[in-house]
């Protein structure tokens, strides 16, 4: 990571391509229309069979207690699964936990220490903030 990714050469690169990817053209996408509920079962379907097809049957078979055959059980414990991400709650902590995670892996030292002890270590220990 840090010879091909974090090296100061193909950051311009990156961040290049990164942009064009989100922004084409450099404007904003146009607004996503937000699905109805017939389309978000659809959706959900989808990518319950995807994750089935995915993962090895061996590990299905043991994760979820059910034989090959039993295709349509299957895809419906994945789309109960899935359901959790329909909670806004749940998404808010996941966002934050992934931010957190990234975060902590740039700057290691915040996860030893927390932002006041940083700074206070930055200034000097004599001064409060």
């Amino acid at each position: 990571m840090h010879a091909h990714i974090l090296n100061p050469e193909y950051v311009p690169r990156v961040l290049k391509i990164v942009r064009a990817t989100l922004f084409p053209n450099n404007a904003p996408g146009p607004p996503k229309k937000i699905p109805d509920a017939e389309e978000a079962i659809a959706i959900r379907r989808r990518c319950a069979e995807t994750i089935v097809a995915a993962v090895p049957r061996v590990v299905l078979g043991r994760y979820f207690g059910v034989s090959a055959d039993e295709h349509e059980s299957l895809l419906g414990e994945v789309e109960e699964m899935l359901g959790v991400l329909g909670d806004a709650y749940l998404n808010k902590h996941l966002i934050y936990n992934l931010i957190e995670l990234v975060i902590v892996r740039l700057l290691p030292e915040l996860g030893e220490k927390g932002v006041n002890e940083l700074m206070k270590e930055r200034i000097g220990e004599d001064k409060d903030l």
